[in-house]
């Protein structure tokens, strides 16, 4: 993908509880007497929401309006401009709130970041920031960007007990894309229709029908692409995935259930499952990777289905 066309993609909205998130995992990382929240109130948006006792300054930013990744882009670097400028305006109030703390680092924590101009505006910023002269800014100063999962202990625990959710961008199939790959697959393509044939008699559509599970395989497949970053959630999610597919082989052998009542079971049943054991993947997401892998099992086997009869 060319740089432009990683630029027009679309933005995912990250929620409106970010900043709850974030800290939630730097409340892990840090004991409650070396974490410093400022609330934002009474006398706090100084340029940080918090700092770290060995120096770091940690601010959130989860835009929820951007368009496209060059969107939220500019607006990060805009972002960053803004708030180490109130740093240097508010820097006696500053100085009182951090005591002795020297800060080292200042963390800009966003969901996910796109560009690396991003990275090199925010060394270049830190060496603006350094030439203020500000006393409580150490000469070692520098400009992070951070998304959870450069913090993965922490996160892992996070998923774990459901405090964390994957943010994973949308998904975008168009019909060009089924239709390139009835011709790229054309034996899975083949396979599939073969096993809904079955129920070719109770569908009302069985063209339409084996596009939706098409479409959805491909969007499952790019969910869990972007899932590739929640390494945690991705393994559950693939031990999840192995330990159902070893069930349905064994199922095919003793399930007298007709067609179409198994599929709507199984996409159910394994969307349950993927809820309970793959730590903050959301209810949307888990019903896509649900519908797209029974998509997967019924064009690569092992999922055999009987007729409207259990026959």
């Amino acid at each position: 993908m060319t740089t432009d066309a990683l630029a027009a993609r679309p933005a995912v909205d990250p929620g409106n509880d970010f900043e709850q998130r974030f800290f939630g995992l730097l409340r892990r990382r840090y004991s409650v007497q070396e974490l410093v929240f400022i609330p934002a109130d009474m006398g706090g948006d100084c340029g940080i929401e918090g700092y770290s006792r060995d120096g770091i300054a940690y601010q959130c930013y989860a835009d929820r309006d951007s368009l496209t990744l060059r969107h939220r882009t500019d607006k990060q670097i805009a972002k960053l401009n803004r708030d180490t400028l109130k740093i240097q305006k508010y820097q006696t109030r500053l100085a009182e709130v951090l005591g002795r703390t020297r800060i080292k680092a200042y963390i800009l924590g966003v969901p996910e970041y796109h560009a690396a101009e991003l990275i090199t505006h925010a060394n270049k910023r830190a060496d603006v920031v350094k030439g203020w002269g500000i006393p409580f800014i150490d000469p070692s100063f520098t400009i992070g960007i951070k998304t959870p999962v450069d913090y993965p202990a922490e996160l892992s625990a996070a998923l774990a007990d459901r405090a964390a959710e994957a943010l994973l961008p949308a998904t975008s199939v168009d019909d060009a894309q089924v239709d390139r790959f009835h011709g790229d697959e054309p034996q899975l393509v083949h396979v599939l229709d073969e096993k809904l044939s079955v129920m070719r008699e109770s569908l009302r559509n069985p063209a339409s029908l084996r596009r939706m599970f098409v479409r959805d395989f491909l969007r499952k497949e790019q969910l869990m692409l972007s899932l590739k970053s929640w390494p945690h959630t991705w393994e559950a999610v693939e031990r999840r995935r192995v330990a159902r597919q070893e069930e349905i082989e064994f199922d095919n052998e003793l399930s007298s259930d007709p067609a179409k009542l198994r599929i709507k079971d199984l996409i159910q049943q394994y969307r349950s499952e993927l809820l309970d054991a793959a730590g903050g993947l959301r209810y949307d997401d888990a019903n896509l990777i649900a519908r797209g892998q029974v998509g997967g099992w019924l064009m690569d086997c092992p999922l055999e289905l009987r007729g409207t009869d259990g026959i």
